[in-house]
């Protein structure tokens, strides 16, 4: 580890972990804010154009906006030029101080600068070397260009949720696939952590988003073994939402189409048993619309939610949910108890942290590229004032 630290309660789960972050967007720079969440020292070292998403809407001054600090907070802010005369060099010893790399390049770029994880692994048998991309490091995909709807439509996710509900294909709005692998990579690499802690040796991590896209896809295994049979395929996520006549949007979590006992006793309609629309499991899946418009019609009757959800959920296995936008659940009681957002030293709100946990959460620090060059790497590395600004000069260390 990068340095020892004392035992006790209020020591963080990864104090005394140093992280060099080499990833930019979302995939990797999740990854390791999680890391820096659970205490990790995460020095983020930003290419001479900064991280892509520095630049999303809307804008912010020194390009800390909204979205690259809910990715990035609490690490510190560093910039290298790799291509600088000296910067490979400078960033061996960097490496040489921590306990993991993570990078999102393209296979082969860390190699260019003789910093791959063969070489850096051999040098340095404890370290933990991750790399993120699309495809995986090895194979005919390995330099295919991923983004996020690649890794959907190339996992089988898409496919699935096509077939599943009918509608006509579109990429979710969320970079799902990301975020999934952005998981799969931290927690990799705390698992590699721990076998590096107790056998003295740690390794290289190929982290896949198509991959991990399969591993988090329930139904894999279902779909290789030949899928479920219509009429009952995708009864187990057929979850009704009711829109009402006043705009109000409720869910039920559970399927009625397959729970019809319990969804007609909930709402008194013992009648619904001999509609002919319902008497057969197949009925009930093919005019399943209608049962629940039957259902939006008997949840208009209720004056709120709350409401709502105890008259359905006494007795049945069914449970309801409002629909919420991020900013009216941020306003909620629940939301309040649990310290759900945090502020970033940016000013803005950012989710607080993956879990909650004794030493888990950010301390919120986000700052402009290169900000803590001096401080981060200057520290790290033991270097004079001198040192500092012959490396600035010769354009290996950057800022804006």
């Amino acid at each position: 580890m990068a340095e020892s630290v004392a035992n006790g309660a209020d020591q963080r789960p990864l104090e005394g972990i140093r992280v060099l972050d080499f990833t930019r967007v979302v995939a990797g720079p999740l990854a390791t804010r999680m890391m820096a969440d659970m205490g990790a020292e995460v020095i983020k070292i930003e290419p001479t154009d900064g991280d892509l998403s520095r630049t999303f809407p809307p804008r912010a001054p020194g390009d800390v906006n909204p979205y690259f600090s809910q990715q990035n907070a609490g690490k510190r802010f560093c910039s290298i030029d790799l291509r600088a005369a000296g910067a490979p060099e400078l960033v061996r010893e960097l490496i040489g101080r921590c306990d993991a790399v993570v990078e999102n390049y393209r296979p082969g770029v860390m190699e260019k600068f003789g910093l791959g994880p063969d070489e850096m692994c051999a040098l340095h048998p404890t370290l933990v070397y991750c790399s993120v991309t699309g495809f995986g490091q090895t194979g005919p995909w390995a330099n295919r260009r991923a983004y996020a709807p690649v890794g959907h439509m190339e996992s089988g996710y898409i496919d699935y949720s096509i077939r599943k509900t009918g509608a006509r294909p579109s990429n979710p709005p969320l970079v799902v696939g990301d975020i999934v692998t952005a998981m799969s990579a931290a927690a990799s690499v705390n698992a590699m952590l721990v076998k590096a802690a107790r056998t003295g040796r740690g390794g290289h991590i190929d982290v896949c988003m198509v991959e991990a896209m399969v591993y988090i896809q329930e139904w894999s295994a279902v779909e290789l073994a030949g899928g479920w049979e219509e009429p009952n395929a995708g009864l187990a996520h057929e979850c009704p939402i009711l829109v009402l006549p006043d705009g109000r949007v409720w869910a039920i979590a559970g399927n009625p189409a397959a729970w019809f006992n319990d969804a007609i006793k909930a709402m008194g309609r013992p009648e619904l048993a001999v509609d002919p629309r319902f008497a057969t499991s197949e009925a009930r899946m093919a005019n399943r619309y209608e049962l629940y418009d039957e259902m939006t019609q008997w949840a208009a009757g209720f004056s709120d939610v709350e409401e709502f959800r105890r008259a359905i959920e006494a007795g049945t296995p069914f449970s309801v949910a409002e629909m919420r936008s991020i900013t009216e659940l941020a306003a909620t009681d629940w939301a309040e108890d649990r310290g759900l957002f945090t502020e970033a030293t940016s000013g803005f709100a950012v989710p607080a942290r993956p879990a909650l946990g004794s030493g888990i959460g950010t301390d919120g620090h986000v700052a402009a590229r290169g900000a803590d060059n001096r401080e981060a790497i200057g520290g790290l590395l033991g270097l004079d004032n001198a040192r500092l600004a012959e490396l600035e000069a010769a354009g290996v260390l950057v800022a804006d």
